[in-house]
């Protein structure tokens, strides 16, 4: 299984806005997204699909134009990490994005190191 390619399917995913498809063939059912700090609305450990998909719903509340696209991936077994490139409406920076697979391919772990600055500068 060729983990860097399901990694870029999950940004294709997320940025085409199709968050059904997203959820239902990407995430797993008991996934860990970890997003580090206090100060941002999505800050904090999530622990499930539906954790990961009610903080998901506020990006667009908080973020206008929000996108993540892959720059590169660095790979080892079931483990990818990504170089990403952030934007939304007064924000272009870079985040880097670590993520664990399962046997089937969804996503398992996943831990945002975001440029938590810009993030919050670009808040509405």
């Amino acid at each position: 299984m060729n983990y860097k390619e399901i990694a870029q399917k999950g940004y294709d995913l997320f940025n085409s806005g199709d968050m059904e498809t997203f959820f239902n063939d990407f995430i797993d059912d008991d996934i860990t997204w970890i997003h580090p700090g206090d100060k941002l609305p999505v800050s904090g450990t999530h622990k499930g699909k539906q954790a990961m998909m009610d903080q998901f719903a506020k990006i667009p509340e908080l973020w206008d134009n929000f996108s993540v696209e892959a720059e590169f991936m660095i790979a080892e077994g079931n483990k990818v990490f990504t170089k990403c490139n952030a934007k939304a409406d007064g924000m272009n920076t870079i985040f880097g994005h670590y993520s664990e697979y399962t046997d089937e391919g969804k996503q398992k772990t996943f831990i945002t190191f975001d440029d938590t600055l810009s993030l919050f500068n670009a808040m509405k």
